[in-house]
């Protein structure tokens, strides 16, 4: 299919798997799927295989799709250059709002590759970077003419440079919005094909990472084997809290002794 490929952040997840089906499927946008490779990933070969795994099933039930859906730009992290300022914001946000480090490097992708409409499947959530952005988003029209949701112009600076390079189009739709919508739409064996795991045990979730226990938490605790949950009640009551304690610590420390940041990447 011709035309202008919408970008996507797709790392085989069920947040972005959803919107690429909906990008390819009901809104029939090509799409170029971009993936950060971090190596000490410990989840990294099992995404590459899942989305290997997706664009074979996409293919086979949507035939349509195989022109429609890009190769992926792939880019490792240590690819990227250091940036002074997006670190010195990411530390000054984090003393406040607990968000992933990932934010941090896609931030330096997004200001060094030049992106600056870059699609995240993030849903409407309040913890992590959701809690510190559900509120503040606006509503926008894309390029291809559905709704999405951006950050203010207007906003702090500090989130602008984290976060204005991306568009929020699940911004107000939940999982549980997404699986309804996915059932309707015969989406389901395409979905349950996704990964969201961070610290797989023998190629299956492990059941205690953020992921695992935010899977739990919302309802999805079905995708994790019965024998991990086991081992996920155990560490919600007992490892969990003290990690993220800890966790809390450090980062409010680190962006305690912060100097002013400076304009100039180094």
């Amino acid at each position: 299919m011709e035309g202008k490929p919408v970008q996507l952040m797709w790392t085989g997840g069920w947040d972005s798997t959803f919107q690429l089906l909906r990008l390819l499927l009901v809104h029939g946008c090509p799409v170029e799927p971009v993936y950060l490779i971090d190596e000490k990933r410990g989840s990294l070969a099992v995404e590459l295989k899942t989305m290997d795994r997706l664009r074979e099933l996409l293919a086979e039930r949507y035939p349509h799709t195989r022109t429609m859906l890009r190769p992926t730009l792939f880019t490792k992290i240590t690819d990227l250059l250091p940036d002074t300022e997006i670190e010195h914001a990411y530390q000054r946000v984090v003393r406040i709002h607990p968000i992933g480090t990932q934010y941090g490097w896609m931030a330096r992708f997004c200001r060094q590759r030049g992106f600056s409409n870059l699609e995240i499947g993030a849903e409407y959530t309040y913890h992590g970077a959701g809690a510190l952005l559900t509120d503040l988003f606006v509503e926008a029209t894309s390029w291809s003419g559905y709704t999405t949701y951006v950050l203010p112009e207007t906003e702090d600076p500090d989130l602008r440079l984290l976060f204005g390079h991306y568009n929020f189009p699940l911004a107000r739709t939940t999982k549980f919005q997404m699986r309804r919508e996915a059932e309707l739409r015969n989406w389901m064996p395409l979905m349950t094909e996704t990964w969201f795991c961070h610290s797989p045990v023998n190629m299956k979730p492990c059941g205690t990472c953020n992921p695992c226990q935010s899977a739990i938490t919302e309802g999805f605790g079905w995708r994790i084997p019965r024998s991990r949950r086991m081992v996920a009640g155990l560490h919600r009551a007992t490892v969990g809290p003290v990690k993220k304690t800890a966790k809390r610590i450090v980062q409010k420390f680190r962006g305690t002794y912060l100097t002013p940041p400076s304009a100039t990447q180094s």
